[in-house]
């Protein structure tokens, strides 16, 4: 299946996940990764795998699509085991890492499928709000972190243009894996960067963050599913605790 969702772009839909309050939305994505990092063991990954898929239902977004996304990582998925079985002599534990990281994309995609890249800074940015007291750029940390997911969603939309670019102009892809590898990384690179300073120039010029209080024009409102997303971040969270306590 080809894909038609490019990584970590948005697609706008009218799924309940879409249509989430952005703050609840970053809140979720918060501690959904705060659990994913103090999970160390099977029971709360299959209970936390079964609870993101259940989600990827809600978006309206085909599961092969999230299937394709999270198989492109696989060289690092390899490595990844690799590394830590070597390291740690534990295959157990080098296996649970490794699905560990797959879940971490899961939720990236996730985020990143269904919320634009101003809704994302824009929820950053209201929960580290109380930072600002102690005069921390809230607004440009909030943006910056935008910029970054935009940028590795350019990464991969420029490399499949050049790779398109390249077909088309009769250019093998066997022989010199070295020089191929040259040849495309460094113009995706390159464009991504243009395409992220653009991105900047453009809001220098809408006078992003030199207003200490901003608004925004439009917030979808904190709905029952929202408040439900977080209620279940909490018990998984406390499991996670409980279970680490008591292992």
């Amino acid at each position: 299946m080809k894909n038609s969702y490019s990584f970590f772009k948005y697609t706008p839909k009218d799924s309940r996940v879409h249509l989430m309050n952005s703050k609840m939305k970053i809140l979720w994505f918060l501690l959904s990764f705060l659990f994913l990092l103090l999970m160390f063991d099977y029971l709360s990954f299959a209970i936390f795998s079964l609870f993101l898929l259940l989600l990827i239902k809600k978006t309206k977004i085909n599961t092969r699509v999230y299937a394709h996304n999270i198989l492109v990582f696989w060289p690092l998925y390899v490595l990844l085991f690799i590394l830590i079985l070597l390291i740690k002599h534990d295959i157990s534990l080098s296996i649970l890492i490794v699905l560990k990281f797959i879940l971490i994309i899961t939720l990236f995609l996730i985020l990143t499928f269904t919320t634009s890249i101003s809704e994302i800074a824009w929820g950053f940015e209201c929960l580290l709000s109380p930072l600002k007291k102690i005069n921390v750029p809230v607004s440009k940390i909030s943006l910056k972190i935008a910029l970054w997911i935009k940028f590795v969603s350019n990464l991969f939309d420029q490399s499949k243009a050049i790779r398109k670019s390249m077909a088309y102009r009769g250019v093998p892809y066997k022989g010199n894996k070295i020089k191929l590898f040259k040849s495309m990384t460094i113009p995706t690179i390159r464009l991504s960067y243009k395409l992220s300073l653009r991105t900047i120039a453009v809001m220098k010029l809408r006078f992003y963050g030199y207003s200490n209080k901003r608004t925004n024009y439009h917030e979808n409102k904190v709905t029952n599913f929202d408040k439900t997303l977080i209620f279940i971040d909490v018990i998984l969270l406390y499991i996670a605790i409980w279970l680490r306590w008591i292992l």
